[in-house]
């Protein structure tokens, strides 16, 4: 069969019982939308042995049961299904409209942005407010949420110092990305606000909140709004968020 792909794909070995696949569409975002059609796909119970698929920026790590299918005829299967990967066929992510608060005490480092950035603290966050962003991945801490698509304006360093806690459900910035903790833990990044309800649950059947490929958009709220919504019931507050 002829090859229609449109991107590079490379696939190796990732211990005894796991495969990375690497994917180079030519941009992110391109990249992006090959991994998680091609998640998808290894999501259908055609595909025997997989146990799990993990989507990243450019990348899929899959986990198979090697005593129901070997490395490399696995490997086979993988480059014959990306074949025929359709872009167009990718199943759409939730759609968030997340309340957030960037004033004291939520922004932590609202005064080293404002240095760094050469921009008013209000202004950076109209920038950041501005834009949907993308769930490209979901990792490094269980629930940890990399968000793609941050204003080149809003692009800046990581702390040199890592904090030794960072509050749950805190909204940062580093580099070119965007983030949430999923609960409190260390971390380098820019804090620059927090969400009045929990995005990591470990006794739900799905503890993160947040999915590869789901759209988020952030909306201002006032310390005193903050409050309010913080007092609501968590899974209400989450369902007015989402929007299918």
């Amino acid at each position: 069969m002829t090859s229609s792909r449109t991107f590079n794909m490379t696939i190796r070995p990732f211990g005894d019982s796991a495969l990375l696949i690497d994917i180079d569409a030519g941009s992110t975002d391109a990249s992006s939308d090959i991994v998680m059609a091609l998640h998808s796909q290894l999501q259908r119970p055609r595909i025997a042995g997989i146990t799990s698929a993990t989507p990243s920026y450019n990348s899929l790590l899959v986990s198979f049961d090697s005593g129901r299918v070997r490395q490399n005829v696995l490997s086979t299967k993988i480059h014959a299904i990306a074949d025929t990967i359709d872009v167009k066929q990718i199943p759409q992510g939730n759609q968030w409209f997340l309340p957030a608060c960037f004033d004291q005490p939520y922004s932590l480092d609202y005064a080293a942005l404002e240095d760094e950035l050469s921009r008013d603290w209000q202004s950076i966050i109209d920038c950041f407010c501005s834009i949907e962003y993308r769930v490209h991945a979901v990792g490094f801490l269980p629930g940890f949420t990399y968000l793609g698509h941050l204003p080149d304006a809003l692009h800046c360093s990581r702390m040199q110092d890592p904090r030794a806690k960072v509050p749950s459900s805190s909204i940062a910035i580093a580099g070119t990305q965007a983030g949430i903790y999923p609960f409190d833990s260390p971390g380098g990044w820019r804090i620059i606000g927090r969400l009045p309800f929990p995005v990591f649950d470990t006794w739900t059947d799905q503890p993160a909140l947040f999915q590869p490929n789901d759209r988020i958009h952030f909306k201002a709220v006032t310390p005193e709004e903050f409050k309010k919504l913080e007092q609501q019931p968590a899974l209400s507050m989450i369902k007015q968020a989402r929007s299918q």
